[in-house]
Parts: structure tokens; C-alpha cells; sequence
């Protein structure tokens, strides 16, 4: 099992602080603010563990940057076509 690294848990931290389906940029941002040194690639690769183990969902609408989610549990998703905000479908 691979460790918690204080990266990953800045990531899950910022992931699980909106509600807003952000990017890997948006989350380089604010993991930035935590951790000043970080890489974007670093997130990338982490985002990519963190959701290859089920801990976050990778959500990927062709045509438009990969956004992610800390609500793990079976749902759909819209996107609107004029703003391009994703939400959640109960």
C-alpha cells in the first residue's frame, strides 16, 4: 500500500473543500497555497493514484479539461453548455 504523502492529503484537502468540480489547475492553486513548492506535475500524478485507488472520481467530458470530485459514491453529472459549470444529478 502506497503512503499518505503530505501532497496527496493537500490535494484530497482541497478536492473535498468545493463543491464545484474543480480542474488540476484549479487545485494546483490552492494546494500551492499549502505547500508553495508543490509541481503541477506532482498534482497530476496524484490526482491520477488518488483516483485509480477510488479515493476521488475523475470526471471526463470530452472536449473540455478533466475535472474532479471528492463524492465517490454512484451519481451523474451535468454540464451546461453555456457556462460550462458541472453539477451533481441526485
Amino acid at each position: 500500500m502506497e503512503k499518505k504523502t503530505r501532497q496527496k492529503e493537500a490535494i484530497v484537502k482541497a478536492i473535498r473543500s468545493t463543491r464545484s468540480h474543480p480542474t488540476a489547475d484549479w487545485i494546483y492553486q490552492q494546494v500551492r497555497k499549502e505547500i508553495p513548492n508543490v509541481s503541477l506535475g506532482t498534482v497530476y500524478r496524484n490526482l491520477k493514484v488518488l483516483s485509480e485507488r477510488g479515493e476521488i472520481v475523475e470526471i471526463d467530458f470530452s472536449g473540455s479539461l478533466n475535472r474532479y470530485d471528492s463524492f465517490i459514491e454512484e451519481h451523474y453529472h451535468f454540464r451546461c453548455d453555456k457556462c460550462g459549470s458541472l453539477f451533481d444529478v441526485e
